[in-house]
């Protein structure tokens, strides 16, 4: 992963951004153009929409999330009172009749100046209206978007189910050290770009055992298919360390993983999860 700071990429008018390079958001405006300061930016002159998340987003009433296959959940833009379907959130629900490509990007650290990582482009795959809480922690209707990869060449694993949490662990291992191809050019189907993070996502429910790792109570209820329900969870974001590594995840209850994310105090929550993954993670590499 690139972690030097740059401003564009080389050529500016092919769009193709490298993952995990990190970017100047002010570079970026600068040489496209688009709001600087929403999270979702349209330059009017290129068919592109920019899309940045982050933590510090969630103090402002946005609820934003990466899920295990690669999806990513996004509030759309309005910080208090209802949202509309208008502007900027319109733009994004409409980008392929528009002809623009969304393009993600996770912020790394906002000051002095805004740093963020390229995720990777998506495509919208469905918006819905909830309830949510806005800046002022009065709940109000927003838009959350389902964005979904759309490049990437991804190698899937043969990983059997039944196997013992540590054989899962090491096949999600192998998983992870596979390369990763994507660049902001490459479109494929968005089942490619899930089919690494499978085995990843099989080894944190196996190692559960339908046991939440965050509170230690039991799955709350069970599947359509018979098998407790429980969410993985990513201790680190894309930027700082990756979406496809068996050392990187934990399962927890809808509960908990709110609590992280929505939570007062989610980053000591997180801290603690991160403890006792890093304990299940030396033990199992330690035999």
């Amino acid at each position: 992963m690139k972690t030097d700071v740059v401003d564009v990429p080389e050529n500016p008018e092919s769009y193709e951004f490298t993952v995990g390079q990190w970017y100047r958001r002010g570079g970026l405006h600068d040489a496209y153009k688009g709001n600087r300061q929403k999270g979702i930016s349209s330059p009017a002159d290129h068919p592109i929409v920019f899309v940045f998340t982050g933590d510090p987003g969630e103090e402002f009433g946005y609820e934003d999330e990466f899920r295990q296959d690669g999806t990513l959940v996004y509030t759309g833009v309005g910080r208090t009172g209802d949202q509309e379907m208008a502007g900027m959130n319109k733009r994004l629900k409409n980008h392929r009749e528009y002809g623009d490509a969304v393009h993600v990007f996770e912020e790394v650290r906002e000051n002095p100046v805004s740093v963020v990582s390229y995720v990777g482009e998506y495509e919208v795959e469905n918006v819905e209206p909830r309830e949510l809480k806005d800046e002022n922690d009065e709940y109000r209707r927003a838009f959350q978007f389902e964005l979904v990869p759309v490049g990437g060449t991804q190698t899937t694993v043969e990983v059997d189910e039944g196997g013992s949490p540590e054989e899962l662990f090491h096949a999600a291992k192998q998983s992870a050290s596979q390369p990763d191809t994507t660049t902001a050019s490459t479109r494929s189907s968005s089942d490619s770009s899930r089919s690494r993070s499978e085995p990843v996502r099989q080894f944190a429910l196996a190692d559960a055992d339908g046991v939440c790792q965050g509170c230690g109570e039991k799955a709350p209820f069970e599947t359509p298919a018979g098998r407790p329900y429980l969410e993985v969870h990513h201790l680190y974001r894309l930027s700082d360390g990756g979406l496809d590594d068996p050392e990187n995840v934990i399962a927890l209850c809808p509960n908990c993983h709110r609590r992280r994310h929505g939570g007062k105090n989610g980053d000591e929550f997180n801290q603690e999860l991160i403890e006792k993954a890093e304990k299940r993670n030396r033990r199992i590499l330690s035999r």
